[in-house]
């Protein structure tokens, strides 16, 4: 892992994801760039023009909170943390996207509150709305999650659907430089079409310390979770699949579900 993006609104809910970006970037001995995007709109009415900031204003001013940002973050962890400040402006998705492929980050990290974590738990967060957008990596860090490095993971695994074999590859990558136990947790109707499936996610995985597990539950994203908290997991890692607008108007994805619990970083791999 060579560059980690931190997306921050500069809100107390990404404080704690900033925290981990950093124990991340050093752990990996990856080069840490901190994003903000911000939106400049023009007043209107004639008279509030007069008051309103202007986008050279904005971007002072989020250049001047990323670089305190990264001062305190230097000042709290190590000297010798390498970190990169760059801000964007229009919508936070669309800047984000573009930022990651300028950059060719290899992961993404952002926190799945900002301002109103009640809302974001409910209505869902720029994080989550993040999943369907990103073609790296990405890492949600919840507001209670404990910041140092990741210990004991669980990669999850709906064997009722393909998996991509380039993303349990990238998956092993992560595992590796993360130097985490993983947990593989099998959710599958037919257990013996999940043995034989494990036994191929188990060879790739056979210089990262493992467990294995198989359930036959029907809630993935439930047993998941319940299972993540049983073993007092840091991190959970899923692979989000692709679904149409509708699906994702009406109903929550399995990795939206996971990534509102408020204890446990959740990484997506695509």
């Amino acid at each position: 892992m060579k560059t980690i993006l931190f997306a921050t609104d500069f809100s107390r809910g990404s404080r704690k994801a900033a925290q981990t970006a950093a124990q991340t970037a050093i752990k990996t001995g990856a080069k840490l760039i901190l994003f903000h995007a911000y939106r400049y709109l023009m007043p209107l009415d004639s008279e509030m023009s007069m008051l309103a900031v202007s986008a050279q204003d904005l971007e002072k001013h989020s250049l001047f909170m990323l670089k305190r940002l990264k001062a305190r973050l230097i000042k709290k962890f190590s000297p010798t943390l390498e970190l990169e400040v760059l801000v964007r402006e229009g919508l936070v998705i669309d800047a984000l996207s573009e930022a990651l492929e300028e950059t060719n980050v290899d992961l993404l990290i952002m926190g799945s509150v900002g301002d109103s974590p009640l809302g974001s738990r409910y209505f869902g967060s720029l994080a989550t709305s993040m999943i369907h957008h990103t073609k790296v990596p990405m890492l949600i860090v919840p507001p209670k999650a404990n910041y140092s490095t990741f210990k004991n993971a669980v990669l999850g695994l709906d064997f009722r659907y393909n998996i991509d074999a380039e993303v349990l590859s990238k998956t092993v990558s992560i595992l590796r430089d993360l130097d985490a136990v993983v947990n593989l947790y099998t959710v599958t109707e037919d257990s013996e079409y999940a043995k034989d499936s494990a036994l191929k996610v188990r060879e790739l995985l056979k210089n990262v310390p493992h467990t294995y597990t198989i359930a036959e539950e029907a809630d993935f994203s439930k047993a998941v979770l319940e299972f993540s908290k049983s073993t007092h997991a840091d991190l959970i890692i899923t692979f989000p699949r692709k679904h149409n607008i509708f699906e994702r108007l009406f109903t929550d994805t399995n990795t939206e579900r996971l990534a509102k619990n408020e204890t446990i970083s959740i990484l997506t791999v695509v």
